[in-house]
């Protein structure tokens, strides 16, 4: 029999008691490159610290959606972040899972083994991990958050802290607090990132050269052809593609499918993972049969879910705008460093918008990770303040790295110092991470050249 559903029907549910499973000065939710990045750091500064994962690793896009390489940490050769995002990046390395010697400061990694540097840099931190767990709510009282409400195999637990931080990507903490937030009409798509085996990489090797100004090299050849078939109706819209060469002889990691959805609203996403799937399947056959460099390729992955580039953003104490990305500002809050091409990729089209590389590194205001009204709440990653044009720079992984040690400093020094999200010590602030690594100089603002406008991407860069 099939299921029969009443339009906006509802039910009560009986109330309950839930255990508090423990407390601590810091609990951050989500553990993508912000989070895990913002949890070493409050951990680091003396905070008792809870990270909490849905997934039985952390890592993010970068190890649950597949993303490389991290971008970016250095512009046109200076390297403008840091601390404890480089330090990952370095353990990697060391693991043979990262490449951070290349001048571009997009630095590959290999999923598997970010999954143990991070796991490792977290745990020798005396951070305390949470898996297998999912935000469910909160609990505030007056104007600050007491307690997040997760749920796992346990059932709903409770867990009290200070200061919260949320790294959920989708701002889920900040909805549930009844903090404001904005979602735009339009959202960049989401992509499926998979790897393949048996690939002629070297007769690819043109295109795993370093990054310039930030962009990748793209084969014209395959793109065209990609066109054309698209054009005919043979395949759907995509982007690139973006083809890195995954660590070993005959492996390939790409950026190629595309499209649009919204991930915060469940159903839409499923629909999206299903089709993607279908399409990652049809993309597969296509490279086989048109290009003889894939010729006898495999499947070796995919990710483990869609990876997800925008979905809500925090109405924050500062809104991080396309000109604070092309003629840098003196924010005396700065907290991270960004130099990205300003990069919006269009869920409608297989074109990048708005592309724009900034001269010079910029400079990440606190203010964008300050919920407006908050007490005891920052966020760090891409739920952060910005609007189209400046998130579509911010967005990058590196950046959102370093947004989480700022936010996980603040929440440190907002225990120990009382201090609130929405009136820090800026001073104190910057001079805590300085001490730890990061990149924040704020007053070597120069009046940059003239920004880098492109008209067409990736044509400008192709090669092949």
């Amino acid at each position: 029999m099939s299921a029969i559903f009443k339009q906006n029907a509802s039910i009560s549910v009986p109330g309950s008691e839930v255990p508090v499973g423990g407390s601590y000065d810091v609990v951050v939710c989500g553990g993508g490159p912000a989070g895990l990045i913002a949890a070493v750091a409050a951990a680091r500064n003396g905070a008792r610290t809870l990270l909490i994962e849905r997934y039985g690793f952390v890592g993010g896009m970068s190890t649950s959606a597949l993303v490389t390489p991290i971008s970016e940490f250095r512009h046109f050769g200076k390297q403008h972040i840091g601390g404890i995002p480089f330090e990952l990046l370095q353990k990697a390395a060391e693991l043979g899972g990262a490449n951070v010697t290349l001048e571009s400061g997009n630095f590959p990694v290999n999923d598997e083994i970010l999954k143990l540097a991070a796991q490792r840099l977290l745990l020798e931190s005396g951070v305390t991990l949470l898996y297998h767990s999912w935000f469910s709510d909160c609990v505030v009282e007056g104007d600050r958050v007491t307690h997040v409400i997760v749920q796992n195999k346990a059932g709903r637990v409770a867990y009290e802290a200070e200061v919260f931080v949320d790294c959920t990507g989708d701002a889920d903490l900040v909805r549930a607090a009844g903090l404001p937030t904005t979602k735009g009409d339009v959202l960049q798509p989401a992509t499926l990132w998979f790897q393949l085996g048996g690939v002629d990489t070297d007769a690819l090797d043109y295109l795993f050269r370093d990054a310039v100004d930030g962009m990748l090299p793209v084969s014209e050849v395959i793109r065209n052809r990609l066109l054309e078939l698209n054009e005919g109706g043979e395949i759907p819209i995509f982007g690139g593609p973006w083809i890195n060469k995954f660590f070993h002889d005959g492996m390939v990691s790409i950026n190629i499918l595309r499209e649009a959805t919204d991930a915060s609203d469940p159903e839409w996403f499923t629909r999206t993972e299903c089709s993607l799937r279908e399409n990652l399947q049809l993309i597969i056959e296509i490279l086989r049969r048109e290009f003889p460099e894939f010729r006898d390729c495999w499947l070796a992955k995919s990710g483990i879910q869609t990876g997800v580039r925008e979905s809500y953003h925090i109405v924050g104490l500062y809104e991080l705008k396309h000109d604070d990305i092309l003629f840098p500002k003196a924010f005396p809050d700065t907290i991270a460093k960004g130099a990205h091409v300003i990069d919006i990729h269009a869920s409608d089209s297989n074109d990048q918008n708005g592309l724009v590389i900034p001269r010079q590194e910029y400079n990440v205001p606190f203010r964008c990770l300050v919920p407006r009204g908050s007490v005891n709440l920052v966020t760090a990653g891409r739920c952060l303040s910005a609007d189209g044009p400046g998130f579509g720079s911010v967005r990058v992984m590196a950046t959102c790295m370093a947004m989480g040690q700022g936010a996980g400093t603040a929440a440190a020094l907002s225990v120990k110092h009382g201090y609130s999200m929405s009136a820090m010590n800026f001073e104190h602030l910057r001079e805590t991470l300085m001490t730890q690594g990061a990149v924040i100089d704020f007053d070597n603002v120069v009046d940059p050249q003239a920004p880098i406008a492109l008209s067409t991407y990736p044509a400008v860069r192709a090669c092949g």
